[in-house]
């Protein structure tokens, strides 16, 4: 089984190729997913996190406010170690469970969309890593759309991760997604069949 490593800026267009992905039949798993179930209400990391940030960041609902908690993520490097702390160690051995089913299970190939693949040392645990790449002034635009962001707090966002360029330089793949969606699709399915190709042993 070819195992995939998805990364790439945040609001890069990563969401969407998983889709892309899984109209080819392929099983995906979402970090953003896993880390909200580390977090989960009446979960142990969901007790951590509420411990250290306070009330501030539960909502309504009982749940994590997770815009909220953003925000004070942008301007505290301590926090965010925290929450690191809490959330990486169970969403790697969520992902490590997830290629294990996988590969149970007989499938050819697995992805696993991971936003922070390089910044964690995990390109190890695929055989391919695929970066969406996007050029700073789109992705930092997309990111104001996106989330209700002032360009400021966007700056700072995505100066937490590596830049798009340091990204491309080690990917082993590059989907460029500047354009639109239809250039998207082309270049995706360009890029899957190298994916195929990788699996039967040459890329």
């Amino acid at each position: 089984m070819v195992k995939v490593g998805l990364t790439g800026g945040a609001a890069s267009g990563k969401t969407t190729v998983c889709e892309l992905f899984r109209e080819k039949g392929v099983a995906v798993s979402i970090a953003d997913d896993l880390a909200r179930d580390a977090v989960k209400a009446g979960s142990p990391g969901f007790d951590a996190v509420v411990a250290w940030f306070g009330q501030g960041v539960v909502s309504e609902r009982g749940e994590l406010d997770r815009p909220a908690l953003r925000r004070m993520l942008i301007s505290d490097t301590e926090s965010r170690r925290v929450l690191e702390s809490i959330v990486q160690p169970e969403v790697i051995r969520l992902m490590g469970a997830f290629l294990e089913r996988e590969e149970g299970r007989g499938a050819a190939m697995a992805v696993c969309e991971v936003p922070l693949l390089f910044e964690l040392d995990l390109a190890g645990m695929f055989d391919v890593t695929l970066h969406v790449g996007v050029g700073h002034v789109c992705q930092c635009a997309r990111l104001m759309a996106r989330d209700g962001v002032t360009q400021t707090e966007a700056e700072r966002l995505l100066a937490l991760q590596l830049s798009d360029e340091e990204k491309r330089g080690r990917a082993d793949l590059v989907l460029d997604n500047t354009r639109g969606l239809s250039e998207l699709r082309e270049g995706f399915y360009k890029v899957f069949e190298k994916i195929i190709k990788k699996s039967r042993g040459s890329l």
